[in-house]
C-alpha cells in the first residue's frame, strides 16, 4: 500500500500544475487577444501603405474593419467594431515605433511607410 503513495502524490502535483497553468492562461487571455488583434491591424496597415502609398486615416479604415483575433483551442474571440477608434490606438504606436511617418498635407494627416 505504501508503494502507491509516490504515484498518488505525483498525480496530485501534475493536476495542480495543469490547474495553475489554465488559471494563469485564462487571466491573461484578454491581454493576449488584444495584442494579437493589434499585431494583425499593424500588419494590415503596413500592407495597405506598401500597396497604395501614402493614405489618410479615413482611407485606412476599410482595411482594419471587421478584423478578428482568437487563440487556438479557445472559443473566445475579439474583433474590431469601430475601426476609427482602433486606428486611433495603433497609428500613434506605429509612429512612435518609427514603422510609419505622419505628415500634414492640407490640414490632413497622411501616413506612409518609413523607409
Amino acid at each position: 500500500m505504501l508503494q502507491y503513495i509516490p504515484y498518488v502524490l505525483l498525480f496530485a502535483l501534475a493536476t495542480a500544475v495543469i490547474y495553475i497553468w489554465g488559471l494563469w492562461r485564462s487571466m491573461r487571455q484578454k491581454q493576449d487577444l488584444s495584442n494579437m488583434l493589434s499585431a494583425k491591424g499593424i500588419s494590415k496597415v503596413k500592407k495597405a501603405l506598401k500597396k497604395n502609398g501614402p493614405m489618410t486615416r479615413k482611407e485606412l479604415e476599410p482595411f482594419v474593419k471587421g478584423l478578428t483575433a482568437r487563440q487556438p483551442f479557445s472559443k473566445e474571440q475579439i474583433g474590431v467594431t469601430e475601426s476609427d477608434k482602433f486606428l486611433d490606438s495603433i497609428l500613434p504606436y506605429m509612429v512612435r515605433q518609427k514603422m510609419i511617418l505622419e505628415e500634414k498635407k492640407e490640414n490632413k494627416a497622411v501616413y506612409q511607410l518609413n523607409k
